[in-house]
């Protein structure tokens, strides 16, 4: 009981640390944000990072990696590492006779960490889906009559970074509810496959966690401790060519949501194919004659944008143009 205890201090200490933190750092964000997508667009922004949920919960891979590089931390830090491993210890001896399955859920159950709002029941069975992931996530959920959407974010307690934050609150700005079923929410991709999304989603966090640090906007400690590696980074090099293309069309697809923008530049057969070879030369790599037919097909595509000529898709963009001005 005193583990559990203290591990309950503990949650409680460092939510209220990541609450005034972000609290601190929230108009520096939306100001790091809007030199990146325009500063037209930065009401759109204010007001969708101000709606979001923030969500905590104990990470055990993000726990494991910082136990086992220590270097930069400080003594406190690797004793409260030390604290939540020996905690997910007990609960796996707490419910060892337990089925795999039952196991899984009362452990996930135990990792998510009590903050100013209740999970409904809906809300809480899909809250553990997404702790299996074991990763920060962005997600939407909706009241049972589906007349409201929460946008919430879940963020490992403690092993935290900024970069962290900024990459699930570009999500939020990507994703957009077109549609309600019974079973899910419709939200559309932009970039059509999760690991093409990921990778382009990484790459913009960057651009605006360069702007951040530029700008010297204030970064309280609870978010200098660790430097989350991000397994999208490796990736980049496989949608440079194309983001220096249609850098401009990007940002407007997703400020606007309209992703149609994108795909009718580019060509959604093109830009299909340009989606699905960047996720599987992600996972699995490529030569260097593969590497050079993904960026002559970006190029094709640039070639197409080139060439429309349907006059009322060039009247729209133009006034889009006009209002950003």
């Amino acid at each position: 009981m005193k583990k559990v205890t203290r591990i309950e201090a503990y949650n409680k200490k460092f939510v209220q640390e990541l609450a005034l933190a972000q609290k601190l750092i929230e108009p520096y964000l939306i100001r790091a944000f809007s030199l990146v997508y325009g500063e037209y667009y930065q009401e759109h922004i204010k007001a969708v990072i101000e709606n979001i949920r923030f969500q905590y919960y104990i990470p055990h891979s993000l726990l494991k990696m910082a136990s086992e590089n220590t270097k930069g931390l400080s003594k406190r830090d690797k004793k409260v590492i030390q604290g939540y491993l020996r905690y997910l210890e007990q609960l796996k001896l707490k419910y060892k006779n337990l089925n795999v399955d039952q196991l899984e859920e009362k452990i996930l159950s135990q990792l998510i960490v009590k903050t100013s709002f209740d999970l409904d029941l809906l809300v809480f069975n899909h809250a553990l889906d997404l702790l299996k992931l074991d990763a920060s996530n962005y997600t939407i959920f909706s009241d049972e009559e589906e007349q409201n959407f929460y946008q919430t974010i879940f963020l490992p307690i403690y092993v935290v970074d900024l970069k962290m934050i900024i990459h699930e609150i570009n999500h939020a700005l990507m994703i957009d509810v077109v549609a309600v079923t019974p079973d899910c929410l419709v939200m559309p991709n932009l970039f059509l496959t999760s690991q093409c999304e990921e990778i382009f989603n990484d790459y913009l966090t960057y651009h605006v966690l360069e702007q951040y640090v530029d700008m010297q906007f204030p970064l309280p400690q609870v978010f200098k401790r660790f430097n989350i590696f991000s397994q999208y980074e490796s990736g980049f090099y496989l949608v440079e060519n194309f983001y220096s293309i249609f850098e401009d069309v990007i940002k407007r697809s997703i400020m606007t949501k309209n992703f149609n923008l994108l795909w009718n530049y580019a060509g959604k057969q093109n830009f299909y194919l340009y989606c699905q070879l960047v996720h599987h030369y992600s996972l699995n790599g490529c030569t260097q004659e593969e590497f050079d037919q993904l960026n002559q097909l970006a190029l094709n595509m640039y070639h197409h944008a080139l060439m429309i000529t349907d006059e009322s898709f060039r009247q729209e963009q133009a006034q889009i143009r006009k209002l950003e001005k």
